[in-house]
């Protein structure tokens, strides 16, 4: 029987295969490069984060998901791989998860969150700025505009989100509205600026009533700023 991908496995698939080319043909030197939006890593521990990712998935080992203990496992297993190993291992097992990623609603949604966060992640690292208008960054927008929404809801802010593509999430009777390109706002709530940044985004409203919205999850804007 065919399998038909809905548009989060071809965003995931997309993704993957951009993160592919990028780093496909990298050397070691390339591969140690620090990626400023991932402090602690290196492009070749995203790479083996978003590998480890897919496998833990597989796998069942969902315990801690998304925190720093279970991504560090992920990195430390594959620390004497080389790269190309990792990605052979990633591009092997993704299309098994990837047919499960629509049906999976939002946990579907957040995995294409985090695949194009670390795409970018790696395009800064590499300096190969391309595809911020990509159907993974819509859905990952979507995805964590509506976590951002709701952490300011938390906090007792009434949140308006407004894309210069569209996106438009949150009350009409927002106390605060932020407008943005779709990228910008997806780094902005996925924790890749700093609270400086944050500040001189187009903002409608008390900025400052808002900041500590920002911390969501495991996500948390960045202590350092971060120019893409």
């Amino acid at each position: 029987m065919v399998t038909v991908m809905g548009e989060v496995a071809i965003a995931y698939a997309g993704s993957r295969a951009r993160i592919t080319a990028l780093v496909g043909g990298i050397d070691r030197e390339h591969a140690s490069t620090m990626v400023p939006t991932c402090p602690e890593w290196c492009v070749h521990d995203v790479v083996s984060h978003l590998a480890g990712g897919v496998a833990d998935a597989l796998s069942g080992n969902l315990e801690g998901l998304g925190s720093e203990e279970w991504t560090a496992a992920q990195v430390d297993a594959r620390r004497e791989h080389s790269t190309a190993d990792v990605l052979t291992e990633w591009n092997t097992n993704a299309p098994l998860l990837e047919r499960f990623l629509d049906p999976a609603g939002m946990l579907g949604r957040h995995a294409v969150a985090d695949i194009v966060s670390h795409e970018h992640d790696i395009r800064t690292a590499l300096s190969v700025p391309d595809a911020r208008d990509s159907d993974a960054v819509r859905i990952a927008l979507g995805f964590a505009a509506t976590k951002l929404v709701e952490s300011a809801s938390e906090h007792g802010v009434a949140l308006r989100l407004r894309s210069t593509e569209g996106l438009d999430l949150g009350p009409e009777s927002a106390d605060v509205t932020l407008t943005a390109s779709s990228f910008e706002l997806l780094r902005a709530t996925t924790g890749r600026r700093s609270v400086d940044q944050l500040r001189e985004m187009d903002w409608d409203g008390d900025v400052d009533a808002v900041i500590p919205s920002f911390w969501w999850g495991p996500l948390h804007p960045s202590e350092k700023r971060i120019d893409e």
